[in-house]
């Protein structure tokens, strides 16, 4: 692959992570429902209508990492060596797969970086350990999964580096662990629920994460409210929006570095064919696309 490559798209279809299945389709159909920004065109090329831009001319599809029959250690060393072996200014563009697959790409660029970057998780859910006593960081993790999978990220780039956005605002956890439930999650970092505040003050949220900071960013898709993605392992009842997802996206990446991401947990039976399944599809490489475009943009702005 080139060199001066913006960003390199990797297909990471697995749902070994998970109890469910279907996010191991997950590639399959993003890059299916994409055909629908091309179609017509014998050599398609994506321009940006607010300012003219061919956003994706610098970013390279490296295709899909093969994981049939491994364990899911096995997947995500897997994993981890593609995204490893990428030249050192290409941002990985990662489609799951369910949410495991965020580990083994943070840890692959966790090791080759000089700083240390913040992780931005948009999640209906917090996919923290919670569970087993009083939350805390010295609790032994269970094995990755994906309920558990950001606990190992913030246990890999440290405390108060774990940004959590749109988030429930309510989460179950033993009631005699409550009251350490609180001083768990301010030493992960912060957390932005649903109803937060910040989510409609741009001025409030720049505060909350901070600016001129790298950051990776991970979707899990189920972000997003039911009535608009319901092609995942546990749609919400109540999320976000898909304008208001990619508004935060640019709220984000406006006075940050994106330094690599991933899309996890869009999730569908291979044969699924209906009409809702596409269009939550079509919704996914939507987001996916304008994050692409993000890592385009900042190459072109550092040239």
């Amino acid at each position: 692959m080139p060199l001066d490559a913006a960003a390199a798209v990797v297909g990471s279809g697995y749902s070994l992570g998970s109890a469910h299945q279907g996010a191991e389709n997950g590639p399959f159909f993003l890059r299916t429902l994409s055909k629908a920004h091309t179609w017509g065109t014998e050599q398609p090329g994506i321009v940006q209508l607010r300012n003219g831009r061919v956003p994706l001319e610098r970013a390279v599809d490296i295709g899909d990492v093969l994981f049939d029959g491994m364990t899911l250690a096995d997947a995500q060393e897997a994993l981890a060596q593609v995204i490893a072996a990428l030249p050192a200014g290409t941002v990985p563009a990662v489609i799951g797969g369910d949410h495991t697959v965020t580990l083994p790409v943070v840890q692959a660029l966790w090791k080759r970086r000089r700083r240390p970057f913040t992780v931005v998780q948009f999640d209906h859910h917090l996919d923290l350990q919670i569970w087993d006593g009083a939350p805390t960081r010295d609790v032994p993790r269970d094995p990755v999964f994906n309920t558990n999978v950001m606990s190992h990220v913030s246990d890999l780039v440290g405390p108060e580096r774990l940004f959590q956005v749109g988030v429930a605002p309510y989460a179950t956890v033993e009631a005699d662990s409550a009251d350490g439930l609180d001083g768990y999650l301010h030493g992960v970092g912060l957390q932005l629920p649903l109803l937060a505040p910040e989510l409609d003050d741009l001025e409030a949220f720049r505060a909350a994460l901070g600016t001129g900071t790298d950051v990776y960013l991970t979707v899990d898709i189920d972000v997003l409210d039911r009535s608009v993605m319901s092609s995942t392992g546990y749609p919400a009842e109540a999320g976000l929006g898909t304008r208001d997802l990619l508004r935060l996206i640019d709220w984000v990446l406006r006075d940050n570095r994106l330094v690599g991401f991933d899309l996890v947990e869009f999730a569908a039976p291979a044969d699924a064919r209906d009409a809702t399944t596409l269009s939550d599809a079509g919704r996914a490489v939507l987001v996916f696309l304008h994050l692409l475009n993000w890592a385009c943009r900042q190459a072109a702005e550092r040239a």
